[in-house]
Formats: C-alpha cells, structure tokens, sequence
C-alpha cells in the first residue's frame, strides 16, 4: 500500500528550493501525513486516468466514419503562438477544398487508398473511375433489339450539331447516347411505346385519356420488347444526365460566376474568364466579385485587423470579422466538403460485406493527421505511466508539458480573443491548473509511494545489499 518517504529530508531539499522551509519549519515537513501522501497519489492517479481514457476515446474513434481530429482545435487557435498552432493543421483556412487543382489531387490519392484498402475487383474499379471521372464515351444501355413501333428515323435530333440524342447499334446490341437527353427528347422517345409507367416498378399499356387499359379489371401487361424499349430510355437519361463528380467539383470551382467570378481580359486577346483577380492591369477588369475572393479577402481582412488589434473596441472589431468570416467559410467550402463527403459515401455503398469488414479507411497523413496522432498517443502514454507510477516524475513533467501546449492554443489573457463557450477564464483555466499539479507531483516521489517505481527500487536496493 502506501509508504511514506522514510527520510523526511528530501522533502525539506525540494521545498528549500522554493524558500517554504523557513516559513513552515523544518519540525513541520517532518510530519507530513499519510492521508497527504494517499491524497497525493489520488491526484495522480486521476490525472493519469483522465489522460489514459481520453487518449482511449480517441485511439477508438480513429476506426469511425468521423474520426477525432485536432485540426479544429488547431486551426482556432489565438495568442501569440497562433501562427505555429495553424500551421501544424496544415491548412487552416481550408483553402486548399477552394482549388480545383488541389481538390482532384486529393481524390486521386483517396481513390489509390481505397482501392488498395479495400482490394476493389475490377468492375468496382472501373464503377468507381465512372462516379468520379467525366465519361470518355457515349452513354450504352444493353438492349437486344428494338420494338417494332420504334422507327430509329425518327429519333428526336440535336438542334445544334443535327444528329440524332440517340442511336441503336445492332450490332452490339445497344442503344448509344452520345451527350445528354434534354425533357421533351426523353418524352418523345417514351412515346414511341404504348407503355404507362404507374409507378412502384408497375407498368400497363396506355389507354384512352392516358389511363391504364384494363380487361376483366386486370391491367393489361405491355409488349415485352416495348417495356424494355421504355426502360432502356429511362436507364439512358439517368445515366447521361447524371455528372460525375469531377463535372460538379468543376461547376462548384470553376464554372460558377457567382462563387468563382468573372474577369474581362483584354489581352492576348478579348474574352470573358472565370475567375476574379484583383489587378492593377488596365488590360484586366472584374466583372463579377466571386464568393470565394470574398472569402479570401475576409481572411487578409481578419489578420489585418488582428494584428493591429490592442484595446477592446479593436478586439470587438476584430470578433465581427471573425464572425464574418467562419459563415462565408461555411458558405464557400461547405459545399465542396459535402461534394467530398457524398463521393465517399457513394464509394462505400460498392463495398461488398467482406471488404466493408476490413475496417474504415485510414486517414491520410497530413499534417493535421500527425498532430492529432501527437496528442493522443501522448495522452496513452502519459496517462499509462502516471497509472502505474513507472518513470513517474518524468510523465509528470511531460504530462505539464504537454498541458501548456494546450493552454497555450488560446490562452485565456488579456487582449486574446476566447472562443465562444460556457467557460470563462482569466489567466488561469483548467489546463493550467492541472500543469501546475502534475509540475507538484513531479516534486515528490509519489512513484515510490504507490506504483512500479517503488518495487524497482526495492529490486535496485536487495541487489546492492546482496
């Protein structure tokens, strides 16, 4: 159980240093209690378990859909070190989700990953490639042959380039859409067919005034060839209409005028640009202010103001722009992280119940990634050795160590903006706190009091008495 330190003077040594012994006298630290000592491993002990079971929570939702990150905490960071915080998130102001470049980079590295992870087959591959890459060729849907009502002649035509929306290959026994299929074309194929779509995956021949013909009050089932004629169509619109998610990355990055802008240039020659550059070029105008420039200008706007920010009125100033700032994120990148969000979602429903058993994907290793592995690898294993009293007062300075990086993110003093929240603190808050007592507990041997420093020394002392 527990055992009080047999030479009170160590006690003395480390509380000489900080000038208390004159105060106390030494006859006081000679009677240091053994409720104190049981009181100061309990505070150990729960320090330890705190860091233990928080790491834990962490380590076990890196295995879920939203694994935990440090990045929002990192990204929101004020103070003096708020420069060094961001950037150990890598992107902190999510700029890189606003280019198109870097966007079809990322996809293409998640795309490897989770062929790899999930040893996708080669039709999941190429379903895959399909959601995310522009189709390369025109739209086939099997079809064996085609109804006798349908006359290919008279397929709906292409006002612009005077071809045909769509084809039958004979041959290959498919119907081809070369582009996509606009309403009145796909109502003009269908109605090439006496079939009535009553929905629910139920169809009927049509009758007078478009209601479904019936005899003995039993509908009346299509022609096999016109149904399937029907259905063709309808699979043909679906997938020629339907964008990949590149094609709608690009209209969200690049095709946008409200989000991206629009620019007049005048040279090399006359044309209209997506895009808004603030340029001092006479060759160059704005035509259209883009949101995502808005966004940018916010951020340079925020920092500005940051920086020169001293008294109170400055600092309400700069919690407007702040605010400002994190809806026009939302409305700028949101978007773009739903997109992201949608295509994984879309990859996993081509998992297979063996493949999905293989667990989540694993992250990325960006630098977001590292510095939340950082915190909570430090967590276990601080939490660890302060648990079992190993290299106690080492964990314990590591432990405070570890604290103050965490104060200071956004420490709570004066002229640092507090992130909105039910705490308020002057100074001191709980990270600190909890430093200072880890800095105590590394003064004292509680490791020998109650843990494995304490049977080590045992087995060290027997050793050199044998």
């Amino acid at each position: 159980m527990f055992r009080v330190e047999s030479k009170p003077r160590r006690v003395g040594e480390v509380l000489a240093c900080t000038g208390l012994v004159e105060t106390l006298g030494v006859n006081d630290l000679k009677r240091v209690s053994g409720v104190a000592v049981a009181l100061i491993v309990l505070l150990r002990l729960s320090i330890g378990w705190q860091f233990l079971y928080e790491g834990l929570w962490k380590y076990d939702m890196a295995d879920s859909a939203t694994p935990w990150s440090a990045e929002g905490y990192l990204k929101a960071a004020q103070g003096p070190f708020r420069d060094r915080f961001r950037a150990m998130a890598g992107d902190p102001d999510d700029l890189s989700w606003l280019d198109f470049d870097q966007m079809t980079q990322r996809w293409t590295n998640w795309r490897q990953r989770f062929n790899t992870h999930f040893k996708l087959d080669e039709a999941q591959q190429k379903q895959l490639a399909s959601m995310i890459d522009p189709p390369k060729s025109a739209t086939a849907i099997t079809l064996a042959a085609l109804p006798a009502s349908v006359d290919p002649s008279k397929f709906p035509v292409d006002s612009a380039t005077k071809k045909p929306v769509i084809t039958y290959d004979a041959e290959k026994k498919q119907l081809v859409v070369p582009g996509q299929l606009l309403p009145q074309e796909v109502a003009s194929l269908k109605g090439m067919v006496n079939v009535l779509d009553l929905g629910d995956n139920v169809f009927g021949v049509r009758g007078d005034n478009d209601e479904p013909k019936r005899e003995n009050d039993a509908l009346v089932p299509p022609d096999v060839t016109e149904l399937a004629f029907y259905k063709a169509v309808v699979a043909a619109e679906k997938r020629a209409n339907t964008l990949s998610y590149t094609q709608r990355l690009t209209a969200l990055l690049k095709a946008d005028p409200d989000r991206v802008g629009v620019e007049w240039t005048a040279t090399p020659k006359p044309e209209l640009i997506m895009g808004t550059r603030k340029s001092g070029d006479e060759t160059v105008d704005n035509v259209r202010y883009g949101e995502i420039q808005v966004y940018k200008d916010l951020i340079n706007e925020y920092e500005t103001a940051l920086h020169k920010a001293k008294v109170d009125y400055q600092l309400e100033h700069v919690e407007r722009i702040g605010k400002k700032l994190a809806a026009k994120r939302t409305e700028v990148v949101g978007p773009v992280k739903a997109l992201d969000a949608q295509l994984q979602e879309a990859a996993r429903k081509l998992l297979k119940p063996e493949q999905i058993a293989l667990g989540a994907l694993p992250p990325e290793h960006t630098a977001g990634y590292r510095a939340s592995q950082q915190a909570m690898w430090g967590l276990l294993i601080l939490g660890t050795l302060l648990l079992i009293g190993l290299g106690t007062r080492l964990a314990a300075v590591g432990g405070a160590v570890m604290l103050m990086s965490f104060y200071l993110v956004v420490p709570p003093w004066p002229g640092v903006i507090q992130p909105p929240g039910p705490e308020h603190s002057f100074i001191i808050n709980k990270n600190l706190i909890e430093a200072i007592a880890l800095i105590g507990i590394a003064a004292m041997p509680t490791g020998t009091w109650f843990g494995l420093d304490g049977l080590i020394r045992k087995v060290f002392k027997r050793g050199a008495a044998e």
